[in-house]
């Protein structure tokens, strides 16, 4: 191959007598003839280009750096096309032109960039590119240079958010490509007048880091954005709380992206893994099913989340079904005009459609489905469906071209997806065995295209009996699925033994079981504090038994005979922490004792609103001497409740509110009605004294409420009662009278002895503003949810200088 000119600043970068060397033992070893195990080494090569792939395919390079080496390769004269979007995976000439230039360097040529070639043509591009000297780029060179540690960047990102410039909490800024990031360095460079390129200086970066203060909760974390949080020891070494997975999942599941039945928050768990997948392939991450620490933080500050489209994309659903919605909307109503069933992600007039009926049923206009109303669709029943489906032994994507499939088995079919699979071109590791649906018919045509074969998107015999050659090792999926078979064999083994079928054979009830659970637990055996029954195969379970015989001077078999049963029963052991939490939490509200607790938490700990409510609760239960099991239980609700509460008293300033109402004119004509805003002013005053339980760092309150257009002392007043229990009457005492409240529709009703609405109502409200503008103070007595009485006590000064702030206003 003929040696292409290089510049002198790549040329000494790379090696100049290497290069030569090695391309003209490559031109001969181009000419010698093929030995015998020419084959072996042409798959042996072949499995290299497809590992390069996929480690290429791992870099993730965006455009400006795609550019920026398309740009080197065509400078240096490996590339001739003016692409302004180039593609290094699947564009032949592309690859074509990395392969010329990785003969030329001296390394493996397979057509795909190693990182360090990256850098260098990134370097050369850099170098000989004139616009690589404006000011923008200029500045992101210089902050380059910098290489800022990851706790320098939170320290510098640290005081960004503390001036306003950003709002987003994140353990992972990135200053470099993040366009959010960007925004706020240009905003920060705009109001101290520098010029504002979006990149950060020396000098403002040491500005920033002298102003950052102290490091926020969200901070703590692990500086290792790909870092994959599995196994649990390394979700707690990132820095995340059990709590925070169940609030990943409450996410996920509320993005549409779980579709099975969420049992647990196990991020092993099928369902789970595949919920991951769908959430990492809409944000265009690898599909792992399993999340790095850069994933849980996006998705518990929300600023990783899908899009709509990208949520409807995730939902991958079949053919069949999107017809059913296409005929569902056509039924209903929404879609104008014929339109032929297409794509739902790229059709305007099925966007369009999907926009009337989620217009129709009062949801957000997106253009694209969500999973609960995808099940709506679904579910919709159509007075007559458009086609006969014809039941066929196997069904087909495309039943015309099924044939080329027809004389190989579901093995075979299976085999050859696998083989694709290992050689990069099939993505997904749940095998497919319809080789004629259309995503996989685009990437047959890739590999079709990658051996220089007539890329018709289905295989030939000849290709199909190459693939079948050499499948290669079975994807991900279907090896757990060999164990899994393999583990059920050892268990359906294990089922003969005679001690486990003793122990079933005695037949004990569940209540029992959990009796038998509770005694190992009090015995400091089971360590779970969350109740489990299953003591003829769960693992941890024979462990805590033959722990048990050992201890005792039984023979440690690990299942239970009836004498020890017995004698396990007999301790009468108190309910595990788990259930004592579950009984508590019938009796009082479970909101408000969570309240409770996170408050605590906020005044003891510092913690944020984030913060999990059971380390708050493992950190009280320490303080306070008890086992540290992160339940809540009524010991525990006892001795925290004496923990007194600090209780923010604010001055409240009146605020305008507004509300938007409409004019229904005599005419029938909807066409005239008309819409008018009206202004309403409030103002709070708070409670001087409490005296009780209420579970609250925020105060009781009195709330008043006015128009403009009232008279001078009228007001609506409002009794703002922390955790008040509902359907109970507050009594409010004022001079030698007493009123009776209640909570109805969101407001507080005047009501009689009897709960009912108070007879002559106006009068009665008007008789109670004149009482308390006389009286020297008022107070409130109300039930709260944790069962207490509380008096709360206002102050009648507090409660006229805020009507006189209110009139004042409007």
């Amino acid at each position: 191959m003929p040696m292409k000119s290089l510049p002198l600043f790549f040329v000494s970068f790379l090696g100049l007598a290497a290069i030569a060397t090695q391309a003209a033992s490559q031109e001969q070893a181009g000419t010698q003839s093929p030995e015998p195990g020419q084959a072996e080494a042409i798959n042996a090569q072949r499995e290299e280009v497809a590992r390069a792939r996929r480690t290429f395919s791992g870099f993730r390079l965006d455009l400006e750096e795609k550019q920026e080496v398309y740009r080197a390769l065509k400078a240096l004269g490996y590339a001739s096309e003016d692409l302004d979007i180039p593609d290094f995976l699947l564009r032949k000439s592309t690859i074509l032109a990395v392969t010329e230039f990785q003969r030329t360097i001296g390394a493996v040529a397979t057509g795909f960039l190693t990182k360090d070639q990256i850098e260098a043509l990134r370097g050369a591009a850099t170098r000989s590119n004139p616009e690589a000297q404006d000011p923008v780029q200029k500045a992101r060179l210089a902050f380059e240079t910098q290489n800022l540690s990851c706790q320098d960047q939170r320290v510098v990102y640290r005081a960004l958010f503390a001036r306003g410039h950003t709002t987003r909490r994140t353990a992972f800024p990135d200053f470099l490509s993040d366009e959010y990031v960007i925004a706020g360095v240009t905003e920060f460079q705009k109001g101290i007048g520098e010029e504002a390129t979006g990149y950060l200086t020396r000098k403002q970066v040491r500005s920033l880091q002298a102003d950052a203060g102290k490091s926020y909760l969200w901070e703590h974390r692990t500086c290792d954005p790909d870092m994959m949080l599995f196994p649990l020891n390394k979700w707690i070494a990132a820095g995340f709380a059990e709590s925070d997975k169940k609030d990943v999942f409450d996410i996920l599941q509320d993005q549409g992206m779980l579709t099975g039945d969420r049992l647990s928050d196990s991020l092993a768990g099928r369902d789970n893994k595949a919920a991951v997948r769908r959430f990492q392939g809409s944000i265009g991450t690898e599909q792992s099913g399993y999340l790095t620490s850069r994933e849980v933080d996006g998705i518990l500050y929300g600023w990783l989340l899908p899009s709509p489209k990208q949520q409807w994309v995730a939902l991958s659903v079949p053919d069949e079904q999107q017809k059913h919605l296409y005929r569902a909307l056509l039924d209903l109503g929404h879609v104008e005009g014929s339109i032929p069933i297409a794509d739902f992600n790229l059709s305007e007039n099925l966007i369009r459609a999907v926009r009337s009926y989620q217009h129709a049923s009062g949801l957000p206009t997106t253009g694209y489905l969500t999973k609960a109303q995808v099940d709506l669709l679904l579910a919709h029943k159509i007075g007559a469906p458009t086609t006969k489906s014809t039941k066929a032994t196997k069904k087909w994507s495309n039943p015309v071209m099924s044939w080329r499939y027809a004389a190989y088995s579901e093995h075979d079919l299976r085999l050859i997806y696998r083989a694709l699979y290992n050689r990069g071109f099939f993505v997904h590791e749940a095998v497919n065995t319809d080789l004629t649906h259309p995503r996989l018919v685009k990437h047959i045509q890739k590999y079709q295209a990658y051996i220089a074969a007539n890329p018709t998107g289905y295989l030939t015999p000849a290709q199909i009996a190459e693939l079948l050659r050499d499948p290669g090792t079975p994807t991900p999926q279907e090896q757990r699925n060999i164990k899994r078979k393999e583990q059920q064999a050892k268990v359906a083994a294990k089922k003969t033994s005679p001690e486990r079928s003793e122990w079933d054979e005695l037949g004990y009830s569940l209540d029992d079981k959990k009796k038998i659970y509770r005694s190992l637990f009090h015995l400091g055996l089971a360590q779970s504090p969350v109740m489990s029954t299953d003591f003829s195969y769960r693992t941890n379970l024979i462990k805590v038994v033959r722990a048990y015989q050992e201890q005792n001077g039984f023979p440690p078999t690990g299942f239970l005979t009836s004498e020890q049963a017995e004698r396990l029963l007999f301790l009468e052991a108190p309910l595990l922490p788990s259930e004592q939490q579950a009984e508590f939490l019938k009796t009082a509200k479970p909101s408000a004792v969570l309240g409770f607790f996170r408050a605590l938490g906020q005044q003891e700990y510092d913690t944020d609103e984030k913060a999990s409510t059971s380390t708050i609760v493992k950190r009280l239960q320490d303080r306070l001497g008890l086992a540290e099991h992160g339940y809540i239980t009524p010991e525990l609700f006892e001795k925290a409740k004496t923990i007194p509460l600090r209780v923010a008293r604010d001055l409240q300033r009146p605020q305008t509110l507004f509300f938007d109402s409409e004019e229904h004119p005599r005419s029938q004509d909807w066409g005239l009605w008309k819409s008018r805003t009206e202004a309403v002013c409030e103002i709070s005053t708070f409670s001087i004294h409490e005296d009780g339980f209420t579970g609250s760092a925020t105060p009781a309150g009195v709330a008043l409420r006015r128009m403009p257009g009232w008279k001078r002392n009228a007001v609506n007043l409002a009794i703002r009662l922390r955790n008040w229990k509902p359907d109970s009457i507050a009594e409010l005492r004022v001079g030698r009278r007493t009123y009776l409240f209640t909570q109805a529709f969101g407001r507080t009703i005047l009501v009689g002895k009897n709960g009912l609405r108070a007879r002559n109502y106006d009068e009665t409200y008007s008789s109670l503003i004149g009482e308390m503008k006389r009286a020297n103070g008022f107070e409130v007595i109300y039930d709260t949810e944790f069962g207490s009485k509380v008096v709360v006590s206002f102050s009648a000064l507090g409660f006229t200088r805020q009507i006189r702030a209110i009139m004042n206003v409007c």
